[in-house]
């Protein structure tokens, strides 16, 4: 198969969705997206999860010996399992109150708190019968199946990440495929982050390209579409369902297929899905890579759920406190995000850099930094506040009044001289997990982080300097303000 045109179509989505970002979003925002609905008789099998019974504390970095060789892992039974989909990708917290536009909140935020996103969890027991494919309800805590479930004991175990972009494209049209390409990043990053914590080894599954995932899952690749899949292990594996298999009404989220949405977006998903496997280059061989610096300050080791009870995305316009943000907190954040949880996922990859606005920091110089090296100075070629005025696309923010702002940036034409067709969609997982982390930092040090989304591409390169240089990512930082806002923790479902 020609790479031509995967090429261009990577190429031209990026173009649409950096460059061109405001003929891609829609002026208006049309009827809210579909909900969950009941599929009129059909049937299909849920397994119950048990409620979560462990806390572990939030392990941020990874020793420079187990980057090197991670070890076989803490066990990964029935309670390390629920634990990782619920701390990972489970719902946090019910919101009320006046000032509260999206009810229900998730570790790994979502735009207009949608969350087209999925986790899916392939079981194989000992035998060689087809496997369990089951998608992951955090709402309930339980695993739903189209089918019977085959294993009650399940010795090999993988979780994928999908997503139905017409949930979104409700919204937001051709330029839905960026969002859930971002927030498959944000999720595989808490899915991550979850499994470091709680001692569970994860791998990417090379075997499969998205596909062939989609094809496992039994996904169309429009309604939706499949982005990784990760093989979870430990010292043992062995999750052993005690309690029945129950049938309960099949349940579906009716949405437009993907090229309904838009041209260009779907063949980007298509050149994506379509390439071959990357592969991680054999152990022994330089990469891209650093080690962690394991002697810089990390943020406070906090339990998982005191960090999902500070998860905070802020008030729907994300007015700041008018306070500055400590110099020294900012720099553990800045470490925190350009270190990664399994280093060996993303072996080979180009990495991030972030671009840091100092607004209102104590203890530091203000302007823009660079952080890919220690504290580089830029030279603006304006103030730091017209700097951020002109990145905004629209005012759906205070995006300009924010002590601290942190651009997840890198160069475009170094991910698509590296693998063009898959560039654009790995360009969003691998930046997705580091402003994960970022946000994960920032509420264990009591923080209010906020990703925008409207942030506009030409004043980033005119302070980047040469190279294409985009911002998948912006996370907006501010101390917490009193609020209208009511938050109800959760903890294993509603």
């Amino acid at each position: 198969m020609s790479t031509e045109p995967s090429t261009s179509a990577a190429e031209r989505y990026a173009e649409l969705t950096f460059d061109r970002m405001q003929s891609a979003v829609p002026r208006g925002l049309p009827a809210e997206p579909p909900p969950w609905v009941r599929v009129p008789r059909a049937t299909e099998w849920v397994r119950r999860l048990p409620p979560v019974a462990r806390s572990p504390l939030v392990d941020w970095t990874p020793s420079p010996a187990e980057a090197r060789d991670p070890g076989a892992g803490a066990t990964l039974d029935l309670p390390a399992l629920t634990a990782l989909l619920s701390l990972g990708a489970g719902v946090s917290c019910v919101e009320f109150g006046p000032q509260s536009s999206w009810r229900h909140h998730r570790m790994a935020p979502s735009a207009r708190c949608v969350f087209p996103c999925s986790v899916w969890v392939v079981g194989q027991g000992d035998d060689a019968d087809e496997p369990d494919i089951a998608r992951y309800h955090p709402e309930h805590q339980h695993l739903r199946s189209r089918t019977p479930f085959k294993h009650s004991r399940w010795t090999r175990i993988r979780c994928a990440v999908s997503a139905a972009p017409g949930t979104t494209g409700a919204h937001y049209g051709d330029y839905a495929y960026r969002l859930v390409c971002q927030e498959a990043g944000l999720l595989t990053g808490a899915l991550l982050l979850a499994a470091r914590s709680l001692g569970v080894r994860a791998a990417p599954d090379l075997a499969h390209h998205p596909y062939a995932i989609e094809q496992l899952l039994s996904l169309d690749g429009q309604h939706e579409c499949a982005f990784t899949l990760i093989e979870l292990t430990g010292a043992v594996t062995e999750v052993i369902f005690r309690a029945p298999d129950l049938p309960a009404p099949a349940v579906r989220r009716p949405c437009a297929a993907l090229g309904e949405l838009g041209a260009l977006s779907s063949a980007a998903h298509r050149a994506f899905a379509g390439a071959p496997p990357r592969r991680t280059p054999a152990a022994g061989t330089s990469t891209e890579s650093s080690e962690p610096d394991c002697t810089s300050p990390s943020p406070p080791r906090v339990p998982w759920q005191r960090l999902r009870a500070a998860r905070d995305s802020g008030d729907p316009g994300f007015v700041p406190a008018p306070r500055p943000i400590d110099a020294g907190t900012l720099h553990r954040l800045c470490i925190v995000a350009l270190t990664t949880a399994f280093p060996g996922l993303w072996h080979g990859l180009p990495q991030p850099t972030l671009l840091v606005a100092r607004r209102e920091v104590t203890g530091a110089e203000l302007g823009l930094f660079r952080h890919d090296q220690p504290d580089h100075r830029l030279l603006p070629r304006t103030s730091l506040n017209s700097f951020l005025r002109r990145c905004q696309m629209v005012a759906s923010t205070n995006a300009h009044q924010a002590p601290a702002t942190v651009f997840v940036v890198a160069d475009l034409d170094d991910w698509l001289r590296h693998d063009a067709a898959r560039a654009y969609t790995e360009l969003h997982l691998r930046t997705g997990e580091a402003a994960l982390r970022l946000l994960m930092a920032a509420s264990a040090e009591g923080l209010v982080a906020r990703v925008h989304n409207g942030f506009l591409t030409e004043p980033v390169r005119d302070v980047c300097g040469p190279g294409r240089w985009v911002a998948p990512f912006a996370v907006l930082l501010s101390e917490r303000r009193p609020s209208a806002r009511y938050r109800f923790v959760l903890e294993g479902g509603m």
